[in-house]
């Protein structure tokens, strides 16, 4: 079985059958030797920015010489993006490998448990010094959370997945917070109800919280290099070369003070240059990012991000701002609508979809959008916004991360 066939295979699993729980996981991974606890993860969860920790954790840590893991979802253009080691894609030889070990022992298992538990075999066979973990849906039930890990991170808390979470931020946080284990410490960028929620799971844990705060975080934007530098604790001067936007320094404060914590418990043995360069190196593709000069891609995908996206566009000089957006179906477009609208600057709104089955149909996102124009082609989709935007003008494409991986 080659490449191809070992993922053709796999997206047949129909993901709408997956059973909430972690029995169908675990059972799997007994078959396998356990190999998930024999690794020393770093547990990422939250509602954005968690690829973007993982990626910045991963990088401080392969610069202090550990050979390193890394685990993600979704990927942007090809399944081997989400299983890393040392930033290196798994190769297709070894997808393929993989999947054929674990295919003898797979009954009702899905997509996503089958491929948590491949990237635990790999991880295992290649000898990873750590682990960085991202949460796929969730926390409590998701198949990643069957590790007891050094450390817990929730990036922040915000509406996602109602459907599957619930639909308050309490219920949401509650479902998070599912990765604190008992006297693992916890990192957390949450405020609000949804912290306050973390905070009582914690405490009846016996977990160390540590919440951070903008108060806590020195920022300065660089126009000429346009890159922010920051401060944080008796770190000073970190800057974020390859990762762009204001967001993108409380991501990093983040996976500061978790590297911190685990420093400073001896878990690992990392030095202020070891977090400098990591930092300075970390890359994260897709998130605002330019792919030329007056096209800015970002993988905003439910109202939490598109708010936090909107925001940076004000630290941005444009005159108008043609958006080219596809949705999945799973996300509240009315309210990223009512996002979107708040911009002043708009002046042309593209509707387009990717070829992916969870993409919204431009029929159902046209009806938030009444003046928005519907091309279904990505690519030719892109062009005409391209055409429409003139010299002072910037292109945003954002909306799904299966769209992304079509554009970049």
């Amino acid at each position: 079985m080659n490449h191809k066939e070992s993922l053709d295979e796999l997206y047949s699993m129909n993901e709408l059958e997956f059973e909430p729980g972690l029995k169908n996981m675990k059972a799997l991974l007994k078959k396998l030797g356990n190999p998930e606890k024999k690794l020393r993860c770093i547990h990422v969860a939250g509602t954005n920015g968690k690829g973007s920790v993982c990626a910045m954790v991963s990088s401080v840590l392969a610069d202090a010489g550990y050979n390193v893991g890394m685990y993600t979802s979704p990927h942007l253009k090809k399944f081997n993006e989400r299983i890393k080691m040392n930033r290196r894609l798994i190769s297709d030889k070894d997808v393929a490998e993989y999947y054929l070990k674990i295919k003898k022992y797979i009954t009702n298992q899905s997509f996503f448990e089958i491929t948590t538990a491949m990237a635990f075999l790999y991880f295992y066979d290649k000898n990873a010094d750590f682990v960085v973990l991202e949460a796929g849906l969730g926390g409590r039930l998701d198949s990643t959370n069957v590790v007891k890990p050094l450390i817990s991170v929730i990036t922040n808390i915000s509406y996602e997945h109602t459907d599957r979470l619930g639909k308050t931020l309490r219920k949401i946080a509650y479902e998070k917070s599912g990765i604190i284990k008992n006297h693992i410490p916890i990192v957390t960028g949450a405020s609000g109800i949804a912290l306050r929620t973390i905070k009582r799971i914690a405490k009846g844990k016996n977990s160390k919280l540590h919440a951070l705060n903008e108060g806590q975080i020195s920022k300065r934007f660089n126009k000429k290099k346009n890159e922010w530098s920051f401060d944080f604790g008796i770190y000073k001067n970190l800057s974020l070369s390859n990762l762009k936007g204001k967001f993108q320094v409380k991501n990093a404060a983040i996976a500061v003070k978790a590297l911190e914590i685990l420093n400073r418990t001896n878990k690992i043995k990392i030095t202020y240059t070891n977090i400098k360069n990591g930092l300075s190196n970390a890359e994260w593709p897709g998130r605002f990012q330019y792919i030329e000069k007056n096209v800015l891609v970002d993988s905003a995908h439910n109202p939490g991000g598109f708010k936090v996206l909107f925001d940076e566009l004000k630290n941005i000089s444009y005159n108008r701002l043609i958006l080219l957006v596809g949705f999945s179906k799973d996300k509240d477009v009315k309210k990223i609508s009512q996002i979107i609208s708040s911009n002043k600057k708009i002046g042309r709104i593209i509707l387009t979809q990717s070829n992916n089955e969870k993409s919204m149909p431009i029929e159902d996102a046209k009806r938030y959008f009444k003046d928005g124009i519907a091309i279904r082609n990505s690519k030719k989709a892109l062009e005409c916004a391209k055409k429409t935007a003139k010299k002072n003008d910037l292109v945003l494409v954002c909306g799904s991360i299966y769209l992304l991986g079509k554009i970049i």
